[in-house]
């Protein structure tokens, strides 16, 4: 196995030069050019890369263009053409990396983070053979925001010490050198996060997850106010993705956080005076219903390789009229939703509603719920809504209609939003736990929604191709064997139902919740 190399600081030139003839007077060596070099570092907008603990980078200088993306088992590397930068993972040729990277960054664009310039020079360390055994490196680099600002810093002045596979030894008595007569000390900082660092940006400094601490006696208008401030960053964060339309995660992600926001507004009640709760839910159900169209296509588009993958082969290419079809409407609902978010009504929305998270707590004669220690309103709401879904789901039988399922689907994600809006406030264990259990269960009402709506939509995209003359006969007939496939996933997932709703519904997740969210009982506020 070969040893990662190591990075040391230096405060001037003049000390890495010192090194570098120290280095020269201890071992056998030989000067070494270096070109200079061009990286830049690459990760999705909701830092994937970085959670999985990688980094991908592309390297460019007057020899090759290479990308190198290092992982907790190794390093993988793409030749590259000069201007041949993926957008996306499946843009790479095929082979290891893709295959790796594809599963990781999914359908996010991955995004330029930061550019380095960086110019050196190099010494190889050669054993008795005059071969290589090792590499130093002293280098000078400037960090670039990617940008219009185009932002430059100089970063500290860099020492390497490179391993070469198979020797070992001769790295370990390089460090040592470096250590004990240098007396260096290897650099605390990776160096994308000191890149970052230099153009005032922080790894992980976006996800869509909620992130609060909230405390059990805060006043509850107030800790919502945390929750919607948190949700409204999330929002404008996604804006300018979503605008250039980067990837379809952008608005996935936006919308999201809407949804997040009117379940919150619908379901906690009492907190603010309802004319101004009234206003701000039917502005965001208005934002809702506007971002719906791209986000619905988007979802078939996104679906295409799967429903290729259910049709025999010889048949697939049939379905590509659909795809052209859908890209097409799919432009076009992008831009009305673009030029609607660029109005008066959407501005207006952000603008009042930060004003109203701004506001100071509210005094004197309160709404019947303001003042009430949000761990006892969290736990009321909680536990009222677990007791739905268990009672909506025992309901569900053999002749249930599929709206039934629907509904409990909506339960549930109402009980999910609630607990993530307030796992701050209880045993972080047992929500997890809670939130696993409940996750299985939507993944199974969500993908057996999917396939119904999936089947209404196959019906009206054929009827839409119809209306507009695009029907090719051998298209709508891989669409009508579609809807069959779809029809039997249907199936599938109403019969695996039980099973997760039981398994949900267990005794010990039943336990839980009333450890968790029981109260003495009292009327409802």
């Amino acid at each position: 196995m070969t040893p990662s190399e190591e990075s040391f600081h230096l405060d001037s030139q003049a000390s890495g030069r010192q090194v570098l003839k120290a280095i020269a007077a201890r071992f056998s060596t030989r000067s070494e050019l270096l070109p200079n070099r061009k990286t830049i570092y690459y990760d999705t907008f909701d830092w994937r890369l970085h959670e999985a603990g990688s980094v991908l980078e592309v390297n460019t200088d007057d020899r090759a263009t290479t990308l190198r993306w290092q992982t907790p088992d190794g390093p993988l590397r793409e030749l590259l053409p000069p201007d041949g930068v993926p957008a996306f993972a499946w843009d790479l040729p095929a082979g290891p990396l893709r295959h790796a990277l594809s599963p990781l960054v999914e359908m996010r664009r991955l995004l330029p983070l930061v550019h380095l310039e960086t110019s050196g020079e190099a010494l190889q360390i050669l054993d008795d053979n005059r071969k290589t055994v090792a590499r130093v490196v002293l280098e000078e680099t400037s960090a670039i925001r990617p940008d219009e600002t185009g932002q430059r810093q100089s970063l500290p002045l860099t020492l390497r010490a490179i391993p070469v596979k198979g020797y070992q030894k001769a790295f370990d008595a390089l460090l040592q050198m470096l250590s004990e007569e240098s007396r260096l000390e290897p650099a605390p900082t990776p160096p994308l996060v000191l890149a970052l660092g230099a153009i005032d940006r922080q790894a992980g400094d976006y996800s869509s997850r909620l992130d609060l601490r909230l405390e059990a006696d805060q006043r509850a208008d107030e800790a919502l106010k945390q929750v919607y401030r948190s949700l409204l960053r999330t929002i404008i964060a996604n804006e300018p993705g979503l605008r250039a339309d980067l990837d379809t995660e952008f608005l996935h992600d936006f919308r999201v956080a809407v949804r997040r926001t009117r379940s919150a507004l619908s379901q906690l009640k009492g907190l603010y005076p309802e004319a101004t709760v009234s206003e701000f839910r039917r502005e965001f159900n208005w934002l809702g219903s506007l971002t719906g169209p791209t986000r619905d296509l988007d979802v078939n588009l996104l679906k295409m390789a799967d429903y290729r993958a259910l049709l025999p082969e010889e048949v697939r290419a049939d379905l590509e009229p659909l795809t052209e079809f859908l890209e097409r409407h799919r432009g076009l609902e992008h831009r009305r939703m673009v030029q609607a978010l660029a109005g008066k009504r959407y501005r207006d929305l952000v603008e009042r509603w930060q004003t109203f998270l701004d506001q100071p707590p509210a005094e004197g004669e309160l709404p019947r719920n303001a003042a009430t220690p949000i761990g006892e309103l969290a736990s009321r709401r909680i536990w009222k809504a677990y007791r739905r879904v268990l009672e909506k789901g025992e309901a569900i039988g053999p002749e249930t209609p599929p709206e039934a399922l629907h509904r409990l689907r909506i339960e549930a994600k109402k009980l999910r939003y609630l607990l993530e809006f307030f796992r701050s406030l209880y045993d972080a264990e047992g929500v997890t736990r809670l939130v696993k259990a409940l996750k299985q269960l939507q993944d199974n009402l969500g993908d057996f929604n999917d396939f119904v709506v999936q089947q209404a939509t196959l019906g009206r995209l054929a009827q839409q191709m119809i209306d507009e003359r695009l029907q090719p006969a051998e298209t709508l007939m891989a669409m009508g064997r579609l809807q069959e496939r779809l029809e039997n996933g249907q199936e599938r997932e109403r019969e695996g139902f039980y099973r997760r709703f039981e398994k949900f519904s267990a005794p010990g997740n039943r336990k839980r919740f009333r450890r968790l969210f029981k109260q003495q009982e009292r009327p409802e506020r």
